[in-house]
C-alpha cells in the first residue's frame, strides 16, 4: 500500500538532569544556558502571541515522577500518559524508552512509545505562543532542553503553567514537582533543544493550532501498533475535516489490513474523489479490489493510477503486474 506523507525526523541523544542541576547550583546560578535561534519573549512580551492567549494557565492533576537518574524520558512520558488516562508508569516505560549505549532517551521512542500506549503524539511547532496555548488547552506539554556549562545536558521535562504578568513556566522536572523558571529562561534551555515538544493525545482530542496535515502525520504510525485508536482518531478528524483525505486514506488501510476488502475500497474510492490529482488513493484502491477479486474494477483503477503518475509511478506500475499476473493465473485450467 502506498502512503502519502513523510517518514520521522532523526532523532537526539537525551540524558538526565541531575549532573545539571548540581552545576548550576556550585556556580550560584551563574551557568548559562546553551542556546540557539532568536529568542521568542522579549521586553516581557511573547514576539508572536496567539490570538485569546489567556495571561496565565496551569494544567492540574498531573502526575509527578521524580527522577535524578538517566529517566528523564521515562519519567516525562508517564507523567503525560498518566494524565492522558493510560495506566502506566516509569518502570513500565524504561525498557521501552533507555538505549543503554546511550544511556538515555531518544525523541523517536518517545514518541513510539505514546503510539504503542494508544494516545496521538503530536509533535508541536517550534513556537512558545503555541506551547503556551496548549497549556491554556490543557494539555501538558513535553520539551527537550539542553541544559549546563560544560556538561550540555539533554533533558526531557513537562510544561504545566505559564504566567505571563509574572514571567514565569512551571514543570515537572527531574526532583522539582513544581520547577519555576523565567519564560526567557526556559525559552533559551528551550531553543537549545531545537524547540522540540508534543503532546500526548486521546483520540478524539486535539491539540492547540493544529493542523490537519500534521494531526494526520500523527495518527498514521499508530495504524501498526494501536489500529483501534487510530481508527476513532482517524474518524474524529473526518468529523472536524470533511475533506481530509488522508484520514479516507488511513480508514482504508486498516480496512485492508484486516481483510474487510470492501471497506477498504469504499474509502479508497473516498480519497481518490476527495483528491483527485494524486494516484495512490487508486493505486490502493486497485490492490484493494484485486484481493476482493474484481480484476476488472482492479485494472480500472490502476489504469486511473499510472495515468496521473505521481507521486509513485514505479508503485502503480508493480500494482498493474499484480494485476496482470493474477488475470493469467486465473486462465490456466
Amino acid at each position: 500500500m502506498t502512503a502519502p506523507w513523510a517518514g520521522p525526523r532523526p532523532p537526539r541523544r537525551v540524558k538526565g538532569l541531575g549532573v545539571a542541576l548540581a552545576l548550576a547550583a556550585a556556580l550560584g546560578g551563574c551557568a548559562l544556558p546553551l542556546s540557539s535561534g532568536p529568542p521568542q519573549f522579549r521586553d516581557g512580551r511573547l514576539v508572536q502571541r496567539p490570538a485569546g492567549l489567556p495571561e496565565q494557565a496551569h494544567v492540574a492533576a498531573v502526575p509527578f515522577y521524580p527522577d535524578d537518574t538517566n529517566a528523564c524520558g521515562p519519567a516525562s512520558l508517564a507523567e503525560v500518559l498518566r494524565f492522558a488516562g493510560v495506566d502506566t508508569d516509569v518502570e513500565r516505560l524504561k525498557p521501552q524508552l533507555i538505549t543503554p549505549a546511550l544511556d538515555g532517551t531518544l525523541q523517536y521512542d518517545m514518541l513510539g512509545a505514546t503510539r504503542r500506549a494508544a494516545r496521538v503524539a503530536y509533535v508541536i511547532r517550534p513556537s512558545l505562543g503555541e506551547l503556551f496555548d496548549n497549556v491554556a488547552h490543557g494539555h501538558p506539554v513535553v520539551v527537550l532542553q539542553r541544559l549546563g556549562i560544560p556538561g550540555n545536558v539533554w533533558h526531557f521535562a513537562v510544561v504545566v503553567g505559564y504566567d505571563l504578568r509574572h514571567d514565569s513556566v512551571s514543570l515537572r522536572s527531574s526532583t522539582a514537582r513544581d520547577l519555576v523558571l523565567s519564560i526567557g529562561q526556559f525559552d533559551a534551555t528551550w531553543a537549545g533543544g531545537g524547540r522540540w515538544g508534543f503532546v500526548a493525545l486521546r483520540p478524539g482530542e486535539f491539540p492547540a493550532q493544529v493542523q490537519a496535515l500534521r494531526y494526520l502525520q500523527a495518527v498514521a504510525p499508530m495504524e501498526s501498533v494501536a489500529p483501534q485508536a487510530a481508527r476513532q482518531a482517524y474518524r474524529d478528524a473526518l468529523a472536524r475535516w470533511p475533506d481530509a483525505w488522508v484520514a479516507m486514506m488511513g480508514l482504508g488501510n486498516l480496512a485492508y489490513a484486516r481483510k474487510d476488502d470492501a471497506q477498504a475500497a469504499a474509502r479508497f474510492a473516498q480519497a481518490a474523489r476527495a483528491h483527485p490529482g494524486d494516484g495512490d488513493p487508486w493505486n490502493n484502491l486497485a490492490q484493494a479490489l484485486l484481493a476482493a477479486g474484481d480484476l476488472r474494477g482492479a485494472r480500472h483503477a490502476v489504469d486511473q493510477a499510472l495515468a496521473i503518475g505521481k507521486p509513485n509511478a514505479q508503485v502503480y506500475t508493480r500494482t498493474r503486474e499484480q494485476i496482470e499476473a493474477a488475470a493469467a493465473s486465473s486462465r490456466k485450467p
